[in-house]
This record gives structure tokens, C-alpha cells and sequence, in this order.
């Protein structure tokens, strides 16, 4: 039976199709070779687990006693003490525990001794001398992959972390692991760590025995080419050349977004094998995707409601603010570690177009569900009027923009940009696609209705009590003209959000005509 692509749980190469893990983190094997410890780090569904089961597997393979072992099973975050609290004498037997389970792979004379035989032992001790005991027992170097280890907080990560380091540094030779990988989410930083077990408790070079904090990357598009082939190579399906690339860029390389677009297309779109997939099926994929709120993307709305990751968002969506975004923050690694967000060359943007897509989205939901299909003349055949579509959102903004702030809590200064890319969504659902560009440092957001034939180009702006209102026009119709050459057209929308305290509504709402570098612009004030 063919392989399939993996869209739950980690890659399993005889049932998936599988880009060779190892080779796209060759810090594993330098780690080993140089005998040091690293953490590996990346976010939900890049690959970390699969990664580190098969270098497992291959240092097996190579005689080595190498086990990956979970970390954040039922309780093993020791957090049984109850709320907010991280007991090291409750998690340190199930780390134990967990350890001696994952073992089993290895053969009868390389597997751990028995841990009730330290249990005894002083708590935040017994994991050091369990894992000395078992080093000493071997002939065979010993490598530990332990995943999980953001999930695991308070004292229960400082007594792990510390009996770590303790081994690490006062080891004589084969009397610790060789080679320790810390397997999480976030990288293992002292910002992290600090955060994780209270502010009141020094955490200084605590993390000084890991020699690196390595990230999971995303796939190339040569090696998404490759993913794709090995689906081609065993049922005779292709997916031709600009499919292929469009996937590419659609998930800039994430793993399960490749994989899970990939697996649209040839479970449900284009399940004959022998018709090809083409552009269209992933552009089709990419609307079912989104609108499936799979259980990786509901997580993303989730984090998205987190403070400190909403004031970043927020200054992405508006644009106009990049100063706002702390580069330097914990809190902004944070952000990068979870994968929502990536550096690009305008500033934070998000990591790459189907999470762009779903960002507004996932914040402008609650406005679009709660919307009635809006209605307004639409141009002969059925075509997008887009002017009047305006006119209609400029209205309804009027009547509801004072009921809407509980609608995205912690967006407040971007709800008009949402509550616009709302109705857009609202009124295309269904024919017609609704694009953005959004970084923190472009000035704007940039939207791009398509709907049946024709393409709209829309530029969202606001006017801040600092701000001069002459002034943001301007700037966004230079904007505006050179969103227009990017794209092609010679006509454009540019929305002014006057959001300045005590502005009436006769202030707020106005039309303006301009004409500049060639282009024709409608600005309207909101």
C-alpha cells in the first residue's frame, strides 16, 4: 500500500512519505561526535519528534545506547501538587519512570537499572545518580533525547535542569550521558527559564552545560519537490511543476503544512490518480484547510489570545508602529519560537502565507460569524461592486464600531482593520479570495479582493491622536501607487481609519478623489 502523507503524530516512514529528518539537522550528530548537549526547539508540528525518534534509531543502528524518551506524559511536569505548583518529589519518579520505558528498545544489556532502587534518594538528586548508574553500566556511549521539556516548570525544571548540569560538568569519562538534547516548543533560554520558575529564583548559567539552542527548521522548496516525489513514485500521480512550487510558498516549508495541503489534494480533491494535481486543487486545499480549523490551526487562535503575544501581533496587523515591537523581548523570541511570527525584510511578519491568512482570520472570526450576508447592487453578472461593498462596510462600521470592542480583546487598536477584512471576507466566501500583506514596518495593510474576474487593490490606514490627517493620506497614496505597480493595476482603494478621540461621525466619514503617478484613487474616511 502507498505511503501517505503524515497529518497526525510523528512521521512514521514505513506508512509516510518523509523528508529524512536527520539530514536536515546536522547539529545532532556534531553534538554526539563533540560529546555535548544541546536543546532542539520548534513549534507545534515541525518535525522535532520525528527528528529525534530517527537519530535515535540511527545511533542504535551504529551501536550506541540512544532512546528518545517523552518528558510531558500524565504528571510527569510535576504538577500533581496542585495549582501553580511544580514538585520535583513527584515529577523526578515518572522522569524516572519514563526513561526506563522508552528503553526498551534497546537490547536486554544496555536498558537502565531498576529506578525503585533510587527512590530513596534525596528529591532533585535521583535523576543524576539514576542516569551515572546507568552510564557506568554500559560499554557503549549513552544518549538521551528528552522530549517535552518546556512542559515542565517551576522547581521541578530548575532540580532537572541543574542535576543536568551538574552531570555534564563533573563527569568523569562514561560516568554521564554523552550527549543530552533537550526536545521543546521554545528554546532554552534563561528569559524562559526565569519565566518558567519565578522571577524570586536565579536561574544564572544554569543552562551553561548546553554547548547550543538549535532550531527546527522548515523544509526548502527542493525538499517539499521531494516530499511530493515520493507520493508521485509510488501511485504515479504527479503534481505538476507550479503546484508544487505554490505549496512551497503557500507554507514557506512548515512541515504539517505541507504535509496536511499535500493530503488534501490527493484524499479529497484529486483522489484519481491518474489526473495530476494542479494549481488550482492546492489553491482549493488551502481555502478547505482553513476553513476545517484543524486542530494545529485552532492552537494558533489560541495563542493569539495570549497578552504578550497580542501586542506584537497587533503591531504586524496595523503596520504603522513598528517602534511598538520589542525585538530584543523574551516575549518576542516567544512569539518567533511558536512560529507565528517570523523576521522579514519590512520587519515581524507572519511565518509565512497560510498563517498570515490565518491570523486575521482566527482574530476576525467572532466580527464575521456574527455578520448578515451584507447587501448592496452588484455589478451586471453577478460581478463584485466593490465601491458599493465599501459604502455598505463604511455604514454598518458607523452603526456597530462601539459594539464590537469585546469582539477581539487584546486587538483593540486594530478591530477597524479586522472588522474591514471581516466584511470583505464575509461578502467573497465562497467566489472570491481576499489577500493581505502585513509587517510591522510596512506603514499599512495591503488587501487584494479578487472575485471572479477582477482584482481589487485596498489599503488600510489610521489616524492617531499624534498623526496629521493630511499627512496619512499622503503617505498612503504613495503607498497605495506602489501597492497598485506590485499588482498590477491602475486603480485603488485607500480606507483612513480616524480613530482620533472625540471625532464625530460627520468628521469621519468623507470621500476623496485623487489621481497620482498614473493611478486613480478613491480614499474614504471611516
Amino acid at each position: 500500500m502507498p505511503r501517505r502523507f503524515c497529518t497526525a503524530g510523528p512521521c512514521d516512514p514505513a506508512l509516510h512519505a518523509v523528508v529524512p529528518p536527520t539530514g536536515r539537522l546536522p547539529e545532532l550528530r556534531v553534538a554526539v561526535a563533540r560529546e555535548q548537549s544541546i536543546s532542539l526547539h520548534g513549534p507545534p508540528r515541525s518535525g522535532k519528534t520525528t527528528a529525534a525518534r530517527a537519530f535515535a534509531a540511527e545511533l542504535r543502528a551504529e551501536g550506541m545506547a540512544a532512546v528518545w524518551a517523552p518528558l510531558d506524559g500524565p504528571g510527569a511536569s510535576g504538577r500533581g501538587a496542585g495549582p501553580g505548583v511544580w514538585d520535583v518529589r513527584e515529577a523526578e519518579p515518572l522522569w524516572l519512570a519514563a526513561l526506563a520505558g522508552a528503553a526498551a528498545v534497546l537490547p536486554a544489556g544496555q536498558r537502565p537499572p531498576d529506578p525503585a532502587a533510587f527512590l530513596g534518594g534525596p528529591p532533585g538528586t535521583r535523576l543524576g545518580a539514576f542516569l551515572s548508574a546507568w552510564a557506568r553500566a554500559l560499554d557503549v556511549p549513552l544518549v538521551l533525547l528528552l522530549d517535552g521539556i518546556d512542559s515542565i516548570s517551576g522547581d521541578a525544571l530548575l532540580r532537572l535542569l541543574r542535576q543536568l548540569r551538574a552531570g555534564a560538568h563533573g563527569r568523569d569519562r562514561g560516568g554521564f550521558p554523552r550527549s543530552v538534547v533537550l526536545i521543546g516548543a521554545r528554546a532554552l533560554r534563561e528569559g524562559f527559564v526565569q519565566a518558567q520558575v519565578g522571577a524570586q529564583v536565579s536561574v544564572h548559567g544554569v543552562l551553561n552545560f548546553l554547548a547550543a539552542a538549535v532550531p527546527v527548521p522548515d523544509f526548502t522548496p527542493a525538499e517539499v519537490v521531494a516530499l511530493l516525489g515520493q507520493h508521485t513514485a509510488e501511485t504515479g500521480q504527479p503534481f505538476t511543476p507550479e503546484a508544487a512550487a505554490e505549496l512551497a510558498r503557500l507554507t514557506g516549508g512548515q512541515p504539517f503544512l505541507v504535509n496536511a495541503l499535500a493530503d488534501l489534494c490527493v484524499s479529497e480533491l484529486v483522489p484519481d490518480r491518474g489526473a495530476p494535481v494542479g494549481l488550482a486543487d492546492v489553491e482549493r486545499a488551502r481555502e478547505r484547510l482553513i476553513l476545517a480549523r484543524t486542530t494545529h490551526l485552532d492552537s494558533l487562535g489560541d495563542r493569539l489570545r495570549d497578552p504578550r503575544v497580542a501586542g506584537i501581533v497587533q503591531a504586524v496587523l496595523l503596520g504603522d508602529d513598528p517602534l511598538s515591537i520589542p525585538y530584543a523581548s523574551d516575549d518576542f523570541q516567544a512569539v518567533l519560537d511558536l512560529g507565528l511570527l517570523r523576521r522579514g525584510p519590512d520587519g515581524a511578519e507572519a511565518a509565512n502565507p497560510l498563517y498570515r491568512e490565518v491570523l486575521v482570520r482566527q482574530l476576525s472570526l467572532h466580527v464575521q460569524e456574527a455578520l448578515p450576508r451584507p447587501a448592496w447592487p452588484w455589478a451586471p453578472g453577478g460581478r463584485l461592486d466593490l465601491p458599493a461593498l465599501l459604502d455598505a462596510f463604511r455604514a454598518w462600521w458607523r452603526e456597530n464600531a462601539d459594539l464590537l470592542p469585546a469582539a477581539a480583546p487584546g486587538y483593540p487598536e486594530a478591530l477597524p482593520h479586522l472588522a474591514l477584512c471581516a466584511f470583505l471576507q464575509r461578502v467573497v466566501n465562497g467566489g472570491g479570495h481576499v489577500h493581505r500583506e502585513l509587517a510591522a514596518g510596512r506603514g499599512a495593510m495591503d488587501v487584494l479582493v479578487r472575485y471572479g474576474p477582477d482584482r481589487f487593490a485596498i489599503e488600510l490606514k489610521r489616524v492617531r491622536s499624534r498623526d496629521s490627517l493630511e499627512a496619512v493620506i499622503d503617505r498612503g497614496a504613495d503607498q497605495l501607487c506602489g501597492y497598485l505597480d506590485t499588482v498590477g493595476l491602475d486603480r485603488g482603494w485607500l480606507v483612513v481609519f480616524d480613530v482620533r478621540p472625540g471625532r464625530s461621525w460627520p468628521e469621519r466619514l468623507w470621500t476623496r478623489e485623487l489621481s497620482r503617478s498614473g493611478k486613480t484613487l478613491t480614499v474614504l474616511g471611516a
